[in-house]
């Protein structure tokens, strides 16, 4: 893994998990650090139950978490207790691509050590993560609200949104991010994050690596976006 260093802890009931986790690690770094090296250690945990993942991450009512990230952090609910059972391999790397893609941003930005969190909207840091996994969350037929006025919300991203229809707010995350990424390139995003790890808020950061506001992106984002009919 490069010079990253992960550190890797389980129960002794998830000895078979961890050898899956262990091997797509190696992957799931070399996608992470693809906005930077990992700085610091990060203590991947497997946890054996959603209830201790719940509790690890201090997020209740999410049945559908299967991991959290920290700056240093990374805790995974164990696959062998997942709904639709073990994970395959793709999909575990996938999910840890995910979360040390956090790790990698949070520890660029100084998120943590300096006690905020810049502002960073949920698009930008869940649409950042997704895309860099390779994952797609495309929305589904009952999210009528994908191609309408509730884009707007999911965009924004409120607790009670992402608890009620989290399938939109992810898929328009990662759309938002890809259109971002494809729009002003890697190296505005990179000097975005740095931007923020010299103590600047993500608004101010975001115009002076992007050239526009947040505000005006996330307009051209959303009139970009086709719309039904």
């Amino acid at each position: 893994m490069g010079d990253a260093v992960i550190l890797l802890q389980y129960q002794p009931e998830d000895v078979e998990s961890s050898r899956q986790v262990k091997k797509a690690l190696e992957r799931a770094v070399s996608a992470a650090e693809r906005w930077g090296r990992i700085l610091e250690p990060v203590v991947v945990t497997i946890h054996p139950t959603h209830q201790n993942l719940e509790a690890a991450a201090h997020r209740k009512g999410f049945p559908w978490l299967r991991a959290w990230a920290r700056r240093a952090s990374v805790d995974l609910q164990s696959p062998r207790t997942w709904s639709r059972g073990r994970a395959s391999d793709a999909g575990m790397t996938q999910i840890l691509a995910h979360e040390l893609t956090h790790c990698v941003m949070f520890q660029w930005a100084a998120l943590d050590r300096s006690g905020s969190n810049h502002g960073i909207p949920l698009w930008f840091k869940e649409g950042m993560a997704s895309v860099t996994a390779g994952q797609e969350h495309r929305p589904t037929s009952s999210e009528a609200g994908w191609r309408s006025q509730e884009q707007g919300d999911s965009l924004a991203a409120p607790e009670a949104l992402l608890k009620s229809d989290s399938a939109l707010v992810y898929a328009t995350a990662h759309r938002a991010f890809h259109f971002l990424l494809e729009s002003y390139g890697e190296e505005r995003i990179r000097r975005l994050i740095a931007g923020m790890g010299n103590g600047r808020e993500f608004p101010e950061a975001f115009q002076l690596a992007v050239g526009i506001s947040v505000q005006d992106f996330e307009g051209d984002f959303k009139r970009h976006e086709p719309r039904d009919g």
